[in-house]
């Protein structure tokens, strides 16, 4: 990719103004405070948009920095680059509600998709990060020798756990650990709830099949056999006794019929002396007293026979209600029956229902040698890109320090140690110079190694601790190793040094 023109329509201290670069090395030089940090962050900016922190941190973040001097509400502009023989424009509005970037071939004059991913392929790729991390070496990264040292150390360490600062082996282990143990949480939950929709059943069809038995014990229970011969016995001494009450009704009335026939006749017969009208008064008090006697009978007879009368229908109403009640039993016992097939039924399709407990398994197992197969692929894949970077580094570094270091380890605690000729030395026991020398070094070769297209090498100060010697050697790198450089810088030396090597090169002056 060639950076062919940013045009900064309103941007930081910037307004309507355009800044055309060519291939090979660009210096832009300005004093301090000309807007060289403004123009390198515009040109980040441009191709993966700004965000806006939350909070108190908005006050001071990138975003708000270069807000434009006037009018913040118009925060836009736009870059011409060339990309395999075609030249695009890409515009950005750098609003925070709006966060909007259009895509157009000029070449073809055709507007592209931003969305669905052409910028991201006419970037190789990479991502804002990428790029900070391999291309792009803001002011003053680290001015001190321990700190740059110590963001070296990091810089690695960070590529080693994480590859290509999009894939981090390790969080993606963690991610999987934590859906594993979600899955097996799941088929927990599962287990457990089927043992309880089992044990729910089961003591249901316990208490059924006990109910079941209650009404078969009482279906089964045999008549009282006492009580019917006791209905029999009862009608007939009923029977019994109503002809012997008729008996006795028909004896009082037989005996008043002759009482009072033997009375007339008495009267009648002339019967004297004491004795004659003795019997004239006794046989008819005599015949009173019998059909006395028999009606007192006839009436007790007759209470008699209405407490039967009452018991025969309190013992019929009784049958009544029993026959009804075995007809309900028998009625619940045939439900029951139903309920228990039911029951058994559900009860086997719940033992039998493990869908969702081998889902989980399955699930969590999958994970399980995900997780192994991802540690597996991301140590080789660290490997294999470490040995490229570390390769890649020294090869860079070799020709940064014309062959005094082009070898060196990096030990298990991402320490750096370079290779002297007869020894292994640290970083804290060589320059500055070339600790900044690692550093470059390693930029590079991790952008060799992390984009698919070579971008813009931009460098804001990134040589202002290199001594003249240090500066012509990645000068002359840079001028044969990178299609496009920009350089921010506040000193004559770099434009210096490049006319004293010959190495052409195009001015922009802020």
């Amino acid at each position: 990719m060639i950076i062919k023109e940013a045009y900064l329509k309103n941007f930081g201290k910037f307004q309507k103004k355009r800044i055309s670069f060519q291939p090979g090395i660009n210096i832009v030089y300005g004093e301090n405070e000309s807007g060289k940090t403004t123009l390198y962050t515009f040109l980040q900016g441009v191709f993966f948009g700004i965000s806006r922190k939350r909070g108190t941190a908005s006050k001071t973040d990138t975003y708000t920095r270069y807000l434009p001097w006037s009018n913040p509400s118009w925060y836009e502009g736009s870059v011409l680059f060339e990309e395999e023989g075609k030249e695009f424009r890409l515009e950005r509005n750098f609003e925070s509600r709006s966060r909007e970037a259009e895509l157009y071939c000029v070449t073809d004059g055709e507007k592209m998709s931003v969305e669905e991913g052409d910028l991201e392929i006419l970037l190789g790729g990479a991502t804002q990060r990428i790029y900070e991390n391999t291309a792009a070496i803001g002011q003053l990264k680290s001015r001190t020798q321990k700190g740059l040292r110590e963001e070296v150390e990091e810089y690695l360490a960070n590529f080693q756990t994480e590859g290509d600062f999009l894939l981090d082996p390790q969080a993606a282990l963690g991610r999987l650990k934590e859906q594993r143990k979600e899955w097996e949480k799941a088929e927990k939950e599962a287990l457990n709830e089927k043992e309880q929709r089992l044990e729910k059943l089961r003591y249901r069809i316990r208490y059924t099949r006990k109910e079941m038995e209650d009404l078969e014990k009482r279906l089964e229970k045999p008549e009282k056999s006492m009580e019917n011969t006791e209905d029999e016995k009862g009608i007939s001494n009923v029977r019994e006794e109503e002809r012997k009450s008729g008996e006795k009704l028909a004896a009082v009335l037989i005996l008043l019929a002759l009482g009072g026939t033997g009375t007339a006749l008495l009267w009648l017969l002339d019967l004297s002396g004491w004795y004659g009208g003795l019997i004239r008064w006794c046989v008819p008090l005599l015949v009173l007293l019998a059909a006395g006697e028999n009606f007192r009978s006839y009436l007790k007879e007759r209470k008699k026979e209405a407490a039967r009368s009452r018991r025969r229908q309190e013992r019929a109403l009784k049958e009544e209600r029993r026959a009804g009640q075995r007809s309900t039993w028998q009625e619940l016992l045939r439900d029951k029956e139903t309920l228990l097939y039911n029951l058994q039924e559900e009860l086997e399709e719940v033992e039998n229902d493990n869908e969702q407990i081998r889902k989980a398994r399955k699930e969590a197992g999958s994970i399980a040698l995900a997780e192994k197969m991802l540690a597996k692929a991301a140590g080789s894949l660290q490997s294999r890109k470490g040995n490229f970077l570390k390769e890649k580094t020294w090869e860079i570094l070799g020709e940064l320090t014309q062959g005094k270091y082009q070898r060196g380890i990096l030990d298990e605690s991402f320490q750096i140690r370079l290779d002297s000729g007869d020894q292994y030395v640290g970083l804290y026991q060589v320059s500055q110079g070339t600790v900044e020398q690692v550093y470059f070094a390693l930029r590079m070769a991790a952008a060799k190694l992390l984009c698919q297209e070579e971008l813009p090498v931009i460098l804001d100060e990134t040589f202002a601790m290199y001594d003249d010697w240090r500066l012509a050697q990645a000068l002359q790198w840079l001028h044969k190793n990178k299609r496009q450089a920009i350089l921010f810088t506040c000193s004559r030396r770099e434009p210096q040094m490049l006319e004293k090597l010959g190495i052409p090169w195009h001015p922009i002056n802020l």
